[in-house]
This record gives structure tokens, sequence and C-alpha cells, in this order.
């Protein structure tokens, strides 16, 4: 079985969930390989790149106006950016679709199964290849009516199929697997070891804060605004791709000369630092929150978060899965009564039970083998 995998980097969510699904499928020995939506040209993946994340910084405010308007759009109504999509990238996903002669594509970003819903409807690749479009967050975003006419679409639940209907999607094609996730956050790793493997003090309560790849959350915002309380705490601090917050964090250790402030850039040991964890400061992207419920880490969502984000945060927050937080000086109130209260911390571990789909990849990857073998009988 051969498997195409169409990702995009715009935000490494959704290729981490390429990684996820390949990873299984090279553990079972079968073929998959992944590319990128814009691949015909590196200068346009970075544009693409560099354009999310600037709108996502710098604008956030016309960025939720665009996604509010097109999220409530009429699903039946053309649309110039899907178009201009399409004709970008026909080309070169047609040559990858012949060259390498998949027997599934799956999609993790809904740019991405828009060109291949339009390419099934048009009947422009091979009728025996199943499309598979993957959702990445607990809230629909906008533009997902152009891929109903991919085969599958995998959700992260259940209670988003509503929306997903409305769009266009029929109950056949909804698969709440969940969301594909590393192996890793589905293992369970000993606090103490996992504490011990990082460096820190195994006895003292610890938050980590994990804003993204980008670190749009500031950690070193979070910091200042807690170490005047001096609370019997230790922080991890995930700077991710951002050198210039990773600097800001280490300034602050030598200013004040914190040892109980542990400054990481980008890293690979997210399950180590979770498993270390007693609470996370989170944004409320779908991949990491999956990541974190996987790992059965309590988190409380942050302020300044994207319109999806604060979508998945009102959501989680009023499932009493998460806390959330509105503005910087939230944080040392909720450590406060966390602190006190550490029942709160498992009522939200089981809370988040309910949403956990610890299977999800391995579930996918199964249905993916059965639908040809089908194939393969019949």
């Amino acid at each position: 079985m051969k498997t195409l995998i169409i990702s995009m980097t715009c935000g490494e969510g959704h290729n981490y969930i390429a990684k996820a699904i390949k990873s299984e499928l090279d553990l079972l020995n079968e073929d998959c390989k992944i590319i990128q939506l814009y691949g015909y040209s590196d200068k346009e993946v970075q544009r693409q790149n560099k354009l999310f994340l600037n709108t996502c910084k710098y604008i956030p405010s016309l960025y939720e106006k665009i996604w509010l308007k097109l999220r409530s759009r009429n699903p039946k109504r053309p649309s110039s950016i899907v178009k201009k999509t399409i004709k970008s990238c026909d080309k070169y996903l047609l040559s990858e679709i012949e060259k390498y002669n998949p027997d599934n594509i799956i999609c993790t970003h809904n740019n991405a199964s828009a060109v291949i819903s339009y390419f099934k409807k048009e009947n422009k690749i091979p009728a025996h290849i199943k499309t598979y479009t993957i959702a990445f967050d607990y809230c629909v975003c906008p533009y997902w009516e152009f891929s109903t006419d991919c085969d599958y679409i995998i959700t992260p639940h259940e209670f988003t199929h509503n929306e997903y209907l409305e769009k266009g999607f029929n109950s056949a094609q909804l698969l709440p697997f969940g969301l594909p996730v590393d192996e890793k956050y589905t293992k369970s790793i000993n606090k103490q070891q996992a504490r011990e493997t990082l460096g820190i003090n195994p006895e003292i309560f610890t938050v980590a804060l994990y804003s993204g790849g980008n670190c749009l959350s500031k950690a070193s915002k979070f910091i200042k605004a807690i170490i005047k309380y001096n609370l019997p705490i230790q922080i991890i601090a995930i700077c991710g791709k951002n050198e210039k917050e990773f600097k800001k964090v280490n300034n602050l250790i030598a200013k004040y000369n914190l040892k109980n402030v542990l400054n990481i850039g980008f890293c690979t040991n997210l399950d180590v630092i979770y498993s270390a964890s007693d609470i996370v400061f989170s944004r409320g992207g779908g991949m990491g929150l999956t990541e974190q419920i996987n790992k059965n880490v309590p988190f409380v969502l942050r302020e300044g978060l994207i319109i999806n984000e604060r979508i998945n945060k009102k959501i989680f927050t009023d499932m009493g899965v998460s806390l959330s937080m509105n503005k910087i000086q939230d944080a040392y109130t909720i450590l406060r009564k966390l602190i006190a209260h550490p029942n709160k911390l498992n009522e939200m571990r089981d809370k988040a039970q309910s949403l956990c789909k610890p299977n999800s990849t391995k579930n996918f990857i199964n249905f993916l083998l059965k639908n040809k073998a089908k194939e393969t009988i019949i």
C-alpha cells in the first residue's frame, strides 16, 4: 500500500500529524511519502509560512474578522482564494500523484484537501485512490466546504460532527478517530523520572509554558508576572523557534538569578516535559491540545490567542477540561489555587479522558489497510 501525505508547514501541527501517520506506516513497512502543498517552490513554501505567522502575530484582529466572515459564508458560493490555490498547485500535485501512484492521499491541511477534492470531483485522479482529509482543530475553520468531495474526513471527536454536516459532508464521510499523534504521547513516563531526565527538582510543583513552535505567547512575560510572588514552583519555558524570546528568558534568569527556570528552545521531547509537569500553560491549537490530553497533563489556555484557538479555549473551559486566563495577571491566581487545591488537577484529568483517543493513529492506519484489503478482494 502506498500513501501520499500532503502537508503544510504554516503551523507545526499540520506537519506533526503528517509525521505521526508516516511513522506508524513506516513501522508496518508500508510505503509512505510526505510532500508540501506548495512544494514546487521552496520560496513559495516559506512565503506561505511567513504570511500565516505574520498575520497571527501582527494583525490578529484583522485575521479574526476575515476568519469569522469566511466561516459563516454560503458553502455553495465559489471562492477566488480556493480557485487561486488550485491553479497554483494543480500541475505540481498531479505530477507528484502520477509519479508516486498512491493508493491513498491524506491531506493535513484543508487547502490541500480543497485541491484534492477538486481533483476527485473533476475525475483528474484515478478513481481507486482513496482520499482523506484531517480536521486539525476542535472547531471548524473556514473553507472546509471545499473538501467535501474527499472520501473521508478524520475528526477530533464526535461533538464536532454537526458543524461538518452543515458544511456539506455526509455522516458516512466522518471518521471520529481523533487527531493522529505520535505514539510517544500515548506512553506513560514516571513524573520523577521525567524530572530527573530534564535535570530539574523532582519534588517541586512544575509549570510548563508551551506556545507552539513559534512561541507567540511570550514566556518572558509570564515569568516576569510570576517571579515577584515567590511561589513554590519551577518553570519550564519552551521558546520553540523564537530565538528572541529565548534570549529574553535567559536575560531574566541572569538578572534575577532564577534557579527555578529551565529555558528550552525548539525541542523534540515535549512528551518528557509534559510528563514532568503538573500544569501546562498553553495556546489553543488543536494538535498541541491533543498531545496534552493524550499525555494526561492538565492545561490552562493563555491570553492573546487567535480566533480558532479562542473557540477551542471556550469549548474546553465549558467542558471543565481546562482553565483559562484572559490577562497575564490571572496566572498567579490560577497557580495559587491549584497549589492549594491539587484535587482540581485530578478533576481536569478525569474530564479530559472523555476526549482522549490514544489509539487515533493506529485506528486510522487500520482503516486504511482494511479499505485497501477490500479493494484487493474485489
